[in-house]
């Protein structure tokens, strides 16, 4: 009599499990199918309506030669440092993402009853990263091909030449983008001394990057623009487009374009294996960080999701700033700002740089008024940044209910420190124009910009969530007007104090200071304080 053999402890059940599956998802993976050709359907329309149009205006206008100019020139000249600061951006902010949300992201169906069991994770994830990276190629792709479009436009090459440079750049960008996603998301969980030095180091590429394109845009063409170009892969895959411009020879194209497929391939090889191996933590945290901010914004709070993805960091444990404790109560508040905002450098640092943006736009000489304008919203993100504590007390009112002071009154102590903040910008930054050479009377303005600037965000740090009146909305011919108004009500703060800005004429329309338009800042200022009160009053409240 035989016995029967044992059962093999290590019976691989992947290919029986998931063909299995793939049954019983039949109905599911139709209507996902339906839905996204549905999708597409949308896209292609909303595109051939108004994309199609605007695209072969802007041809036409190329042209005629209307788009020509000093502007355009200066734009194409810069395209060698400018291309590989935007491709290198665009694959920083990709891996950036994957902190919280990775290409491989599974439903909560296949974390649930697949991920726990003796089933292959290769056979399970890779189909998701081929799926990513098939999707973000194809967006990527299509927007370097629009851009590519319009450089010729403004007279870089032919058009089939410019739009093709441009669709490789984007396609290798997106796929490069991807996988270094998927390798980020397989180690975003350990190596978390390792992994904040990593980051400090590329964002420090990207910055010296845009320091470089900088220089081209306002010096104009120079020695040093062949740096960005070969400094790495964002420089080799911008290299095609770059040549198309004349702003290389065409053998050095053709060197970046093969360095660049070279660069595409072996990330194609490290991303697939990456995606493999990433843990079922990290899976679960992902999927369920993926799904509050999708809900988030769903519903227009995008404070909401931001809280989401910081939560969902894992950071290593570090000693913050800590500054003598102040004698007097009233220090008390803007004290607990300064150290806030000690402990987060990063926001010190994106003040700096839209602060030196404003700066910047203001002391153009013979630009148009809108270019001008431009440095109210960049003022607005300055003060925004130096304002976040604010808005992270407005996030949870506990932590001021102990405080002897009202609503109003401790939100008008919240802005002591991005109002000094914002002013010592404003005077540093026109001095170092001054030295430099650079001086414009319009920069005189910007201090007076600041009591309105640091009010809109305060207003926007208090404005608490959307009223469910607003989401819900009404039916009009156009459509609901539900998303439109939720919308709105979340800039309004900025939008309501950049108009009354923007609408006097004074020195950010080109005009030359005068008393009115001196004064008119500060009145506005002053309405914009008073509102803060209003909000951060009723937010309290609840």
């Amino acid at each position: 009599m035989t016995r029967p053999s044992p059962p093999t402890v290590h019976e691989d059940h992947t290919e029986a499990v998931l063909a299995q599956l793939r049954i019983l998802r039949t109905h599911q993976r139709d209507e996902r199918r339906k839905s996204i050709a549905y999708t597409l359907y949308c896209t292609a329309l909303l595109f051939a309506i108004w994309g199609v149009p605007l695209l072969l205006a802007a041809a036409r206008a190329g042209a005629d030669g209307r788009l020509r100019g000093p502007v355009a020139e200066r734009l194409v000249s810069a395209l060698p440092t400018t291309a590989p600061a935007v491709l290198a951006t665009v694959v920083m902010m990709m891996a950036a993402r994957a902190m919280w949300q990775g290409p491989v992201l599974l439903e909560r169906a296949a974390l649930t009853w697949l991920v726990p069991q003796p089933v292959q994770r290769r056979a399970l994830l890779r189909p998701r990263f081929v799926a990513a990276s098939v999707t973000n190629t194809a967006i990527a792709t299509a927007v370097g091909a629009t851009a590519g479009f319009l450089l010729h436009a403004l007279g870089v090459g032919s058009w089939w030449a410019a739009t093709g440079a441009g669709a490789a750049a984007g396609g290798a960008v997106g796929f490069a983008g991807t996988a270094l996603g998927a390798v980020v998301q397989c180690h975003c969980d350990t190596l978390l001394r390792q992994r904040a030095g990593i980051r400090r180091t590329g964002w420090a590429v990207v910055a010296a990057l845009w320091l470089l394109a900088v220089v081209s845009l306002v010096h104009g063409p120079w020695a040093g623009e062949s740096i960005a170009c070969w400094s790495g892969p964002w420089g080799w895959a911008a290299l095609p487009l770059v040549a198309v411009a004349g702003g290389a020879p065409v053998a050095a194209g053709g060197v970046g374009g093969g360095l660049a497929a070279l660069v595409v391939a072996w990330a194609g090889a490290v991303g697939t294996g990456a995606a493999a191996r990433i843990p079922a933590r990290v899976l679960r945290t992902q999927a369920g960080t993926a799904l509050r901010v999708q809900a988030s914004l769903y519903s227009l709070d995008l404070r909401q999701a931001r809280a989401a993805v910081r939560t969902s960091r894992s950071r290593p444990v570090r000693s913050g700033v800590r500054l003598p404790f102040p004698r007097r109560a009233g220090l008390l508040v803007p004290w607990r700002d300064t150290t806030a905002l000690l402990r987060a450098p990063g926001r010190l640092l994106w003040a700096v740089v839209w602060a030196a943006v404003a700066v910047a736009l203001v002391g153009l000489d013979d630009v148009p008024a809108p270019v001008t304008l431009m440095a109210l919203p960049a003022g607005y993100l300055a003060a925004a940044q130096l304002a976040e504590p604010a808005r992270l007390e407005a996030d949870d009112v506990r932590r001021s209910a102990q405080l002897p002071w009202t609503a109003a009154g401790l939100v008008l102590r919240h802005g002591l420190v991005p109002a000094a903040g914002l002013l010592v910008l404003f005077v540093l930054g026109p001095a170092v124009a001054g030295a430099a050479g650079l001086w414009s009377d319009r920069l005189l303005v910007l201090p007076a910009l600041v009591p309105a600037l640091v009010g809109a965000a305060l207003v926007s740090a208090y404005r608490g969530t959307v009223p469910v009146h607003l989401m819900t909305g009404s039916m009009t011919p156009l459509g609901d007007t539900g998303p439109f108004g939720a919308l709105l009500w979340q800039v309004r703060g900025p939008l309501v104090a950049l108009g009354a800005l923007a609408v006097v004429d004074g020195p950010l329309r080109g005009a030359e200071p005068d008393v009115v338009g001196l004064l008119w800042p500060p009145l506005v200022g002053a309405g914009t304080a008073w509102w803060a009160g209003v909000t951060a009053r009723r937010t309290v409240r609840g």
